[in-house]
């Protein structure tokens, strides 16, 4: 994995060695204080007009840009809440001093507030929760997968102690009955979703939308407890060339660039890589197991975009993933063949190659009229052995979705119509068994809403899919916002959602098991209903501070759910259609601040009751948290010099699986307890490059014996799935990140 960081790395800084070259044009950027003095003006923005090349002054208000060849060069200098300013350049000219001017123009007022780490969203019908580009740098957040630690509604995990594979829950539930999407295509399906959440490395994503129950018609049948929808950096959008490195105080490093390029008025291009190693075997526990598994990833995705005056805007890309893990026992040797040898190893190999378009037009004479297709392709490979036990996946899947936009008389009535193809084919191996599977579901769907504006807005969407396999398929859904006033927003939902399981790949953490997975029948589509109901409001401490306060509540009703019973006994674990009641009921609150300018806090409290029928008993979901507590702090020194974040979780207490019928010194207690957590992060802006450091799990909490029978991997009673806390203690990291306009 070194090759990757020698190239990005050297490419990097020949880029910046290349820039240095050039004929260079210095200046400063003031403004003037009530008694005329000059002070320096830091992190103005200064660019060539009708161009991307641009810089930013530093801490003193100085610069440096590079000289442009061609005649009637303007300069621009930009700053928040001053006017801007220009210079025509001439070829001689290589000292330039700026005043800006603070604005007090009256007929136009622009208003532009920091949005911090998280907001919800004032305009979506739908409750959405937007994690920020500035929310995203709070932590490390090295891949998606980490991205959740400051936000009270998804809950983070390992899935086992072994793979090192992290999943997620919102409303209690498994992140399987939440839908994934890549800028609203479908994303992460199938056999993809065990491991799909380190597929997306954090430096990469420019916001993550969050929204809780039934979405809309228009994205499928699949989501029941609710998006998660990934915006990624938008080649019109971003800086030139962004570097993101990384490494923490357990072996783990990595490097991340992007970079856009605008070619012509119509199309702009952007590439991003990503490159991480982890090669460190850690033992903390002491029980012969590395605690994290050795890792490696090569991630590359390139993107295009083309808009047109004609109201024709399109976009196309690809991606390519290269992945390896190599875990279980420290004294494991990957160089030489698994049979011969008495230690219990893991090795994961993956491979995934996605293309994905849009394309989208417009009306020119009815800009509320338009039509817009999008497709996407992706092939998943992936070979594993879990000690004695082989399993391979194999994955094709393509979407196709159209969707025609119009309205009936006036904007207030507003129609979407389409079509929609999902084709999956599945072939997994297990133990020498042959898992096939092809999935056809051709769909058509409608939406109509109507506003009433400034007081209320309606949706309601149905939609009819046919499944080879499972036959027609019939999703309505309805969305309610009703604004009281300025400052109260309500909103409903509900709506059913259907899901074709895949249990091998959503379960690959029981194959860290000793125990038989038993299949006592055919699956049938997973079906079920949610409904629930938020409330917005925002009070004004003054006319710059504002606190916003949320409560919502949701309930889950399967009437078919896939179970996995992990409690009928120590050598089985049973799948089955469920017999009886499954629900999920999730209660949160919520309350953010910005108390002082520039200080903002954000207290969060979840209450989940999640229960389900197995084998004949109703009982509490096992490894499912009661309930969990979250305290955000962050702090920023003007114009962002300094910035400090912190973060704390209380974690409530969870049922674990029966282990009664084991051997005493294998038994676990029925609970896990109650524990905290705390991250910290200091940083540091400069002016092409903020560094910053940081701490996870501050308070060096780990679970106990994560592992079951430790001692003896390939006996009756070893269990690595019992997971329900951090695996890793007190861990420090540093970084650094290189921005270029």
């Amino acid at each position: 994995m070194n090759k990757p960081f020698i190239t990005i790395i050297s490419f990097v800084f020949l880029t910046i060695h290349a820039y240095a070259q050039q004929n260079m044009i210095n200046g400063s950027v003031s403004e003037l204080d009530e008694q005329g003095n000059k002070l320096p003006l830091p992190f103005v923005n200064v660019y060539w007009s009708g161009s991307t090349i641009g810089t930013v002054t530093d801490e003193n208000g100085k610069f440096s840009i590079q000289q442009r060849q061609v005649n009637n060069n303007i300069l621009v200098f930009s700053y928040v809440g001053y006017s801007n300013d220009t210079v025509l350049v001439d070829d001689w000219k290589k000292e330039i001093d700026v005043i800006l001017n603070f604005s007090r123009m009256l007929e136009e007022v622009s208003v532009k507030k920091r949005l911090g780490s998280s907001y919800i969203s004032k305009l979506n019908t739908i409750k959405t929760e937007v994690i920020t580009e500035e929310g995203l740098q709070i932590l490390p957040c090295c891949n998606l997968s980490e991205s959740f630690e400051n936000n009270a509604a998804v809950d983070a995990g390992f899935s086992d102690a072994i793979t090192g594979a992290r999943h997620i829950k919102l409303l209690g539930l498994a992140g399987i009955y939440s839908q994934m999407l890549f800028e609203n295509i479908p994303f992460l399906k199938g056999l993809e979703s065990a491991f799909g959440l380190n597929y997306v490395p954090g430096p990469w994503m420019e916001s993550i939308q969050i929204s809780k129950g039934t979405a809309s018609v228009m994205n499928g049948y699949e989501s029941t407890t609710g998006q998660i929808n990934i915006e990624f950096k938008k080649p019109d959008k971003s800086e030139h060339l962004f570097l993101n490195l990384f490494v923490n105080s357990v072996g783990r490093s990595e490097a991340n660039i992007t970079s856009a390029l605008h070619l012509s008025d119509n199309w702009s291009t952007m590439f991003l890589a990503h490159a991480s190693t982890m090669q460190t075997r850690i033992d903390r526990s002491k029980d012969g197991f590395m605690d994290v598994p050795l890792t490696g990833q090569v991630n590359v995705l390139n993107r295009w975009n083309y808009h047109s005056e004609s109201k024709i805007h399109a976009q196309f890309g690809f991606s390519i993933l290269d992945e390896s893990r190599r875990g279980g026992q420290v004294n494991y040797k990957f160089t030489e063949s698994n049979s011969s040898q008495s230690y219990y190893g893991l090795k994961i190999d993956t491979r995934r190659f996605n293309i994905y378009g849009k394309l989208g037009f417009l009306y020119p004479e009815k800009p509320y009229k338009g039509i817009g297709f999008t497709t996407s392709a992706t092939v998943f490979d992936q070979n594993a052995f879990f000690g004695l036990t082989d399993y391979s996946g194999r994955q094709f899947s393509y979407y196709a979705n159209m969707i025609y936009q119009t309205i009936f008389r006036t904007t207030n009535h507003k129609i979407n119509t389409g079509m929609s193809l999902n084709y999956d084919y599945f072939q997994e191996v297990y133990q020498e068994k042959i898992f096939n599977r092809i999935e056809i579901a051709p769909g058509i769907f409608g939406q109509y809403t109507y506003t009433l504006p400034e007081k209320l807005t309606g949706i309601a969407g149905l939609r009819a899919d046919y499944h080879n396999l499972y036959g027609l398929l019939i999703t309505p859904r309805i969305h309610l916002r009703y604004d009281h006033g300025h400052h109260t927003t309500i909103r409903g939902s509900a709506g059913k959602g259907f899901r074709s399981a895949n249990v091998l790949a959503e379960n690959m953490g029981l194959l860290a098991t000793s125990r038989t997975l038993v299949f006592l029948e055919d699956f049938d589509i997973e079906k079920a209903w949610n409904w629930g109901f938020n409330i917005t409001r925002d009070f004004h401490l003054s006319d710059q501070r504002e606190v916003t306060f949320s409560v919502d509540f949701y309930r889950t009703d399967f009437v078919n759910q896939v179970i996995v019973d992990v409690d009928q006994g120590i050598s089985g674990i049973y799948f089955y259609n469920l017999n009886g009641k499954s629900y999920s009921n999730s209660f949160q609150t919520e309350i953010s601040a910005e108390l002082i300018e520039r200080f903002n806090i954000s207290m969060a409290f979840r209450l989940n009751d999640v229960k389900a029928n197995y084998h004949g008993d109703l009982l509490v979901a096992p490894l499912t948290s009661r309930y969990k507590g979250l305290l955000t702090l962050s702090y920023a020194t003007r114009f962002d010099k300094w910035k400090f974040d912190f973060t704390g979780q209380l974690n409530g207490s969870a049922r674990l699986p029966d282990t009664r019928m084991n051997p005493e010194e294998y038994k676990r207690p029925e609970n896990s307890p109650v524990y905290a957590i705390i991250h910290a992060q200091v940083s540091k802006r400069f002016k092409y490059f903020e560094v910053y450091i940081g701490g996870e799990n501050l308070t060096d909490f780990i679970q106990d014996d994560p592992i079951i029978a430790a001692d003896d991997p390939f006996g009756d009673y070893f269990d690595a799935s019992m997971v329900w806390g951090p695996l890793l203690g007190r861990r420090f990291y540093a970084g650094m990140r290189i921005t270029i306009e």
